[in-house]
């Protein structure tokens, strides 16, 4: 049997790298494309000498796929799979782009979620290369860009016509395996009114005082209603308002008002049937209201339920893989979303894994234990070599 030892030092060397480049989704507030990050990734695997394909989703916004050939050169492959975006760098405690080494740890935006995980699987390959080893199937490792917002990213990867057996899906899971998360649907709700001048209510319609009906009942009849599904792994749907706005002036009857939902999806549920449903929910309320007038926006944001069995191949791989390095593993589900969705929903079992705590991702002091990666590094490796045997 291989033995299997990564570098930590070497590991680390690379997230420093990847988190003193910057990649906030250009979708947020000091945002910038993912370009440089693509450039660090593409040379890597060039350095290598690893064909990789660089699929430009949006100006500047690159996907990088390269490909690690296998002993079955026309076999399926696995892919390896981690965004390169992160979020937001406002109010950090921290320098978000230091790199910062203190008691193990690395401080900075997306040292957590995810670069931690794409320094892991770009070490592994490295592992293969530098020991002239062959994995049984092609491994594609995927670099992506915007899964922070619309997943734009791994859509592309679908889309690039390689062959894919399975996927292992870099997020912060402690080195446990998920196999099972929500899916997502946002949309917004506009209520319409007259505007008026405030001294004479009576002569406007307050759109404000609509969007309190509906928030209403969106809150204990929509998101009451919901408590009776339940799944074993994520829990429960949820329908959550998010945000609001409305009003122009204080003397001012506001004519418009305006809020976001968050409806969590569980496994078994289809977004696409529970958007519709909203849609024709709260056009029913309206018309049994009588007085309110509202529009149901189309979904800015529509993201599935992720569900992958235990027994697939890939998920007992990294699970007994991970088992060797640090005992116990989990196998469960988390009430968030990832990139693994759009892959499960088109037949590719994925299994999302990677160092560091979700409690750590998007937080001011963002930062991940160091060790945790290379054992990541190892474990991926090693999962890269049982696959497809």
């Amino acid at each position: 049997m291989t033995s299997i030892r990564i570098n930590e030092a070497r590991v680390t060397q690379i997230l420093q790298d990847l988190v003193r480049i910057p990649s906030v989704n250009p979708n947020f507030e000091g945002g910038v494309p993912e370009r440089d990050m693509a450039d660090y990734v593409e040379a890597f695997l060039s350095r290598l000498g690893l064909a990789s394909e660089r699929r430009e989703v949006r100006p500047d916004r690159p996907n990088v796929i390269g490909i690690l050939p296998g002993i079955s050169a026309d076999a399926p492959g696995l892919l390896l799979e981690a965004h390169m975006d992160t979020v937001q760098i406002a109010n950090m405690t921290i320098d978000p782009y230091g790199a910062e080494i203190r008691d193990g740890k690395l401080y900075g935006r997306g040292a957590c979620d995810t670069k931690a995980s794409l320094a892991a699987m770009l070490a592994a390959l490295e592992w293969f290369v530098e020991n002239g080893i062959k994995p049984p199937v092609p491994v594609y490792l995927a670099a992506t860009v915007d899964e922070e917002v619309n997943f734009l990213g791994v859509l592309d990867v679908l889309e690039s016509g390689h062959r894919l057996a399975a996927a292992v899906v870099g997020e912060p899971t402690g080195l446990h395996a998920v196999v099972a998360h929500k899916g997502v649907v946002r949309c917004m709700i506009e209520t319409i009114g007259v505007s008026a001048h405030s001294s004479k209510p009576e002569e406007g319609v307050n759109a404000i005082s609509g969007m309190m009906k509906v928030v209403h009942h969106i809150d204990r009849t929509m998101s009451e209603r919901l408590q009776g599904a339940f799944h074993p792994l994520v829990g429960r749907p949820t329908l959550s308002v998010t945000e609001i706005t409305g009003g122009v002036a204080p003397n001012t009857i506001p004519e418009r008002c305006l809020i976001k939902i968050d409806r969590r999806t569980v496994p078994g549920e289809d977004s696409d049937q529970v958007w519709r449903e909203i849609q024709e929910e709260l056009t029913r309320f309206a018309q049994e209201d009588g007085t309110l007038k509202l529009i149901v926006h189309p979904p800015f944001v529509l993201d599935y339920a992720m569900d992958t069995s235990p027994d697939s191949e890939i998920v007992r791989l990294v699970t007994a893989k991970a088992a060797e390095k640090i005992g116990e593993v989990r196998t469960h589900g988390v009430p968030y979303g990832t990139d693994a969705s759009k892959l499960t929903r088109v037949g590719i079992p994925s299994v999302v894994f990677g160092p560091g705590s979700i409690d750590q991702a998007h937080t001011k002091d963002e930062w991940v234990e160091l060790k945790q990666v290379a054992l990541a590094a190892e474990i991926i490796a090693g999962t890269m070599l049982a696959f497809g045997k």
